[in-house]
Formats: structure tokens, sequence, C-alpha cells
């Protein structure tokens, strides 16, 4: 047995998936999340000291609840250079990271053997 809708049930199942979001690009429009890229250049007498600093950060991070993904990336042209990408779900999960005992004493380790620059994004698209 065939069932046919008309054309109107059509339209109709359509433009409620469109109204209420199925068809919506949801990440764009409601998603809280936040993307940080950071730079981390260590003065060359300082680099196992920063070594050292960032793998305790990556464990203690990748932890944390509202923590996504935190991974360290090594420049291929400059070994002092270091790139973090960091995905959280929300501005309060990056607060709390950034008020935590962990980073605190992560910005201690590194401070003046290491150069650091930040941006925190979210997705425009």
């Amino acid at each position: 047995m065939k069932t046919y809708l008309g054309k109107g049930v059509l339209l109709g199942i359509f433009c409620s998936l469109f109204l209420f979001g199925s068809f919506t690009d949801k990440q764009v429009v409601k998603d809280e999340t936040l993307t940080i890229v950071a730079s981390l250049t260590a003065k060359p007498e300082y680099k196992e000291t920063v070594l050292k600093a960032i793998k305790t950060v990556i464990d203690a991070t990748r932890k944390e609840q509202g923590n996504i993904s935190y991974n360290v990336f090594e420049d291929v042209k400059n070994p002092l250079k270091f790139v973090f990408i960091e995905k959280w779900k929300s501005q309060a999960a990056i607060d709390s990271h950034i008020k935590s005992v962990h980073f605190n004493d992560f910005v201690k380790a590194v401070s003046g053997k290491a150069d650091l620059e930040a941006s925190t994004l979210k997705q425009r698209f």
C-alpha cells in the first residue's frame, strides 16, 4: 500500500523543521564554546624549564570539567615556539581555568622565561 503526502503537508513539515532549528546552524547560533590560541616563545636558556611547565599544565588542564581539548604544538621552524590550541565549553570554564592552581603555577614557572600572546576566539561561520 502506497502512502502519498500532499504538497501542503510536506511544506508544513519543512517549515516546522526550519523554524524550530533542524535546518539552522546551531553551532554558530547557540554554541558557547570558545577557542584560545596562544603562542609561547621560550628564551633559549629556559627551554627545558618551560617544557616541564607545559607538560604539567597540559595534564591538569585536560582533566578540567569545562575543557573540551587542550593541545600544544611545537613550531617546526622555531623549536622555542609553542602554540596552544584550547577548546572550552564556555567563558565560565575559561575563568575557572585561569583561577586554577595548576594554571597559576604554570604562569609563575614561565614568567620572565618566555613571551606569551593569546587570543580568545568564538566561531563565526
